[in-house]
């Protein structure tokens, strides 16, 4: 059994809680995987990225040095993402979304799938690109991944940090960071594009420039991981709303993959078995006991004194530049509640 299919199957037997969108997107990969029409899928492809990256890649953080091991759920996605392919081998999916809470793994896996396809995607003179507004933004995921190389002696044996970039010999690879602000963002032909946190980019422009500049790549990939923003009607916005047209089939897009961690209804916010749903690495990459002491924190906020700050800040944030935190998720009505559900539905 691949990992795609036991963790899919946990899921939709609701042996792993998900929410909606997740049940949804397993169903459709588990149909392509057993009922295949013009892509089929490789095992070997697939495995081949996840044995390089356990492999060669290094924790950079925490107990740095160890080897990455990837949790259920990450291997599940990076075989869906990679394992999907025609009969020229190529990938079928050229771009990957993961919406999800804080601190589940997100920054470390961005470097680990920049390392592996810079190094192992079979590409001669790869361009992969870690992207953001700001300049110091970007370079936060590029010395990610500079630090996970240095970790490891073999990757740290072939790659050579210059002054702009991270230059792989062996097929003339490089990795860099890339920003609006970068002096020129022409003439680029981008293999990988690597966006984390999607919510902080501002200029939509340097999305659109950044995906139009893998058209010439014959399996570009454009992966990107982020959490809910405070950066409201941008792309963020645009990307879950096309993700979700996606996922319930409104929007056909066979090259476009979203995966969307979330809690389903408002009032899952303090239910502790439904933290799982915008938390897949909970209780693994994430601590489940930090989550308790941060919820009856902020149920503080809900009586008193509180619960009036609450309104007054989601009716500033409603009327002021940012626009409404509830646009999606609250129409009825502005309350304390519903600021947590918000907050809580992707950044818990």
């Amino acid at each position: 059994m691949t990992w795609l299919e036991e963790y899919g199957t946990a899921v939709l037997d609701g042996k792993i809680v998900a929410c909606e969108k997740i049940k949804r997107i397993y169903e459709k990969l588990l149909n392509d995987l057993y009922h295949p029409g013009e892509y089929h899928f490789d095992e070997e492809i697939a495995n081949r990225h996840i044995r390089f990256i356990e492999t060669f890649c290094k924790q950079a953080q925490g107990k740095i040095g160890t080897p990455l091991q990837l949790e259920l759920f990450q291997k599940a996605r990076f075989q869906a993402a990679f394992g999907f392919v025609d009969d020229n081998d190529n990938r079928k999916y050229n771009e990957v979304l993961t919406i999800e809470g804080r601190k589940n793994g997100k920054t470390t896996e961005c470097s680990a799938i920049n390392i592996d396809m810079c190094a192992n995607d079979h590409e001669g003179s790869p361009e992969c690109y870690n992207i953001a507004t700001a300049k110091d933004q970007a370079n936060k995921g590029f010395e990610e991944t500079h630090k996970m190389i240095r970790q490891s002696p073999l990757l740290r044996k072939h790659f050579r940090k210059r002054q702009g970039d991270l230059y792989f010999a062996h097929n003339m690879g490089i990795i860099k960071a890339l920003a609006s602000n970068t002096n020129s963002l022409d003439g680029l032909n981008s293999h990988c594009v690597i966006i984390d946190e999607l919510a902080a980019i501002k200029n939509r422009d340097l999305y659109d420039l950044m995906k139009q500049s893998m058209s010439s790549r014959s399996q570009p990939l454009l992966f990107c991981i982020t959490t809910n923003g405070f950066v409201r009607d941008g792309i963020f916005d645009a990307q879950y709303e096309y993700a979700a047209g996606v996922i319930d089939g409104t929007i056909k897009d066979e090259r476009f993959l979203p995966f969307v961690y979330e809690l389903d209804h408002r009032d899952e916010w303090d239910k502790e078995e439904c933290w799982i749903k915008a938390n897949p690495g909970l209780g693994t990459i994430k601590k489940l006991s930090f989550l308790p002491f941060f919820i009856k924190k902020i149920t503080c906020y809900l009586t008193g004194k509180g619960l009036i700050y609450m309104r007054q800040k989601i009716w500033l944030l409603y009327t002021g530049k940012l626009q409404s935190l509830c646009k999606y998720f609250a129409h009825t009505y502005i309350d304390a509640v519903a600021w947590i559900y918000v907050w809580a539905k992707y950044m818990l």
